[in-house]
């Protein structure tokens, strides 16, 4: 599947690290509720226990993954700023060393020595401009990306929730624990898929690779969970 130079740049934007946390979202969410039912399916408790239990894994794990959202982005922006501070006090102190640091930067890029000479020149003029290169091309990190702790954690844990949901709708209204786990199941492979050929889209690899690889791994999971859930009962004496 190929892509415009659009599509691949959005992939490569704040936009597109919101889709990417989608979908490790909304991935996580059913490989963890659906090996869940699983293997409480297998363990053949009755079917009211094994829904509200999933129905409380699937809000537990987004809670979690709202809080692990929530830190890391917030670890992220407090270490661009305390970066930041740094790098205007350094312009404010030092300017000689980071007109220097420019220049080895420009020249690591094939510039040569009048060309970076120019260039610091010209840079220098504008304090915001010169920050702003020396955190990029120094640092490698861009203001573009700054996060929002409280947006990217409820984007990764709304898309667990969503994820999760599907898993669970089975079980309640189908009467038949193995009928509703095949039916959980089916409809884990059908979200995989498509979260398989949307990552393919903008990764641009073969919407197949994608559905394929996705369907595999989340099916592998489940299977795992319904295998363990009925293994392990009688290895304890526990059914």
């Amino acid at each position: 599947m190929k892509n415009s130079p659009s599509d691949l740049e959005a992939w490569h934007s704040p936009e597109g690290r919101r889709i990417k946390d989608a979908v490790l979202g909304i991935n996580d969410g059913v490989v963890t509720v659906v090996s869940f039912v699983g293997g409480l399916t297998g363990s053949a408790l009755p079917m009211h226990t094994i829904f509200f239990s999933g129905v409380m894994s699937n809000i537990a794990g987004s809670i979690s993954m709202f809080l692990g959202g929530y830190m890391a982005s917030r670890s992220q922006r407090d270490f661009y700023q305390r970066e930041s501070r740094r790098e205007w006090d350094e312009i404010r102190d030092t300017p000689e060393l980071e007109q220097k640091e420019v220049v080895d930067i420009l020249l690591k890029m094939h510039f040569s020595q009048e060309e970076a000479s120019l260039f610091v020149k010209r840079i220098t003029k504008d304090p915001h401009l010169w920050h702003s290169f020396m955190m990029k091309e120094e640092l490698g990190l861009s203001d573009t990306d700054s996060p929002h702790p409280l947006k990217d954690g409820a984007w990764l844990g709304t898309s667990f929730l969503l994820g999760g949901t599907p898993p669970l709708l089975p079980y309640a209204w189908v009467h038949s624990l193995s009928l509703a786990f095949d039916l959980s199941l089916s409809l884990s492979i059908v979200v995989l898929a498509t979260l398989g050929v949307i990552k393919s889209y903008y990764s641009s690899e073969p919407a197949i690779k994608g559905a394929g690889e996705m369907v595999l791994l989340g099916g592998s999971a489940a299977l795992a969970g319904l295998f363990l859930g009925t293994i392990l009962p009688k290895l304890f004496h526990l059914s």
